[in-house]
Order: structure tokens, then sequence, then C-alpha cells
């Protein structure tokens, strides 16, 4: 299966071009959003979807964007769940897990 990458930062240019940098270097395809569903997003969005990436993949990626310093909060990989689901709602679904771990981790740390 062919890699795909959809990476939305509504507020870091450069750090969106190192990652597009990043991608192009592993031969992984940018997705564009159509631009009504980026509207729909807080001004200061900031997603990352990984399509058809092996585990070994996913992993070999992620070190390289903490390699490079490039820290995404939300991200996921593409489900059966989320694939119809528009930027909207899965912006809004990365947030609420994202703050429940974070939640999570500070209650481990008391």
């Amino acid at each position: 299966m062919e890699k795909k990458l959809l990476y939305i930062n509504r507020k870091e240019a450069e750090k969106e071009q190192k990652i597009g940098a990043l991608a192009a270097l592993r031969h992984i395809e940018l997705l564009q959003p159509k631009e009504e569903e980026l509207e729909s997003l807080p001004e200061d969005a900031e997603l990352m979807k990984l399509i058809g990436f092996t585990g070994a993949e996913l992993g070999d990626f992620l070190s390289a964007l903490r390699l490079l310093g490039l820290r995404v909060d939300y991200k996921c990989t593409e489900t059966e769940s989320n694939r119809s689901w528009n930027l909207r709602r899965l912006y809004e679904e990365l947030r609420e897990e994202h703050e429940s771990m974070k939640r999570y981790q500070e209650r481990k740390r008391t």
C-alpha cells in the first residue's frame, strides 16, 4: 500500500515545509485538504494523519520527526472509523484524545 500523509499546520509554515520535505525524502505522498475543510478548523490547528504505513514504517517516520525536533500532538493513523470523518471531526477527536492522555499522565505522576 502506498504511504500517504495528511499534515495541516495553520500557524507554522516552516514546520509544515520541514515535514513536507521529510515526507518527500521518504516517498510519502502529501495529501492536500479541500479549502472549505481547512476553513472549518481553528486558526492554530495542527494535525497529522498517516495512511498506509506498516508498524515499522510508522516507527521510523515518528523517530525521524523526533530527531528533527518536530512534535505533532494531534496525530493518528487511518482506521476504518476515521476514514470517512471530515477534518473538523478528526481534529476534535484528536484534541479530546490528546487531552485525555495528558490528564492520565498527570494523574500517574501524582
